[in-house]
């Protein structure tokens, strides 16, 4: 099942593990101002999870939403944290990407598995520019692109920088979820 959005799945009769792939949100991009172009957002983290089930209990999905792009004189905001809660004590967790401070690239999340399980850290966001005209920082990329199916484009990604005029940081990817048996 595919999550892009927040729900709950029931595992069904005769299921007591499940597989899970999750992303966490992506950081939004820092705004660029005069001759300096913002930074990138932080990719969320990335968990690939085994994770106890019990049939008939709900597991809990929150996906992550991505970070706001900076504006005005703001910076980017960070991602949200992607997580799913087995009821049982277990939590896979996908860090949201950090949000870019002007010329500083937001720092990539982490993640968490609560057993077995494989976490990557997504990438951090490039730096801004401070030559005029120079490229604004791209926002980083998500580690992995999926073990069963791959994520939708942008998903938790980080947010691109502003260009020198005083342009917003794009916002970051949301997270997504995975889970099969």
């Amino acid at each position: 099942m595919d999550f892009d959005d927040d729900g709950v799945l029931v595992p069904p009769a005769g299921v007591t593990t499940v597989f899970v792939q999750a992303w966490g949100a992506g950081g939004g991009g820092a705004v660029g101002g005069g001759a300096i172009t913002g930074a990138g957002g932080g990719a969320g983290g990335f968990a690939w999870c085994v994770l106890p089930v019990q049939p008939g209990t709900p597991v809990a999905v929150d996906v992550g939403a991505g970070g706001a792009g900076g504006a005005g004189a703001a910076n980017g905001s960070p991602g949200t944290p992607t997580g799913v809660d087995n009821n049982l004590g277990g939590v896979v967790s996908a860090g949201g990407g950090g949000g870019a401070s002007l010329l500083l690239g937001g720092s990539g999340g982490e993640g968490v598995c609560p057993g077995q399980g494989t976490v990557r850290m997504g990438a951090d966001g490039q730096e801004g520019n401070p030559t005029p005209g120079g490229a604004p920082g791209q926002g980083g990329r998500p580690a992995v692109d999926g073990v069963v199916r791959p994520a939708p484009p942008g998903a938790g990604e980080g947010g691109d920088g502003g260009g020198d005029t005083d342009a917003p940081g794009s916002a970051g990817g949301d997270g997504y979820v995975v889970i099969w048996w």
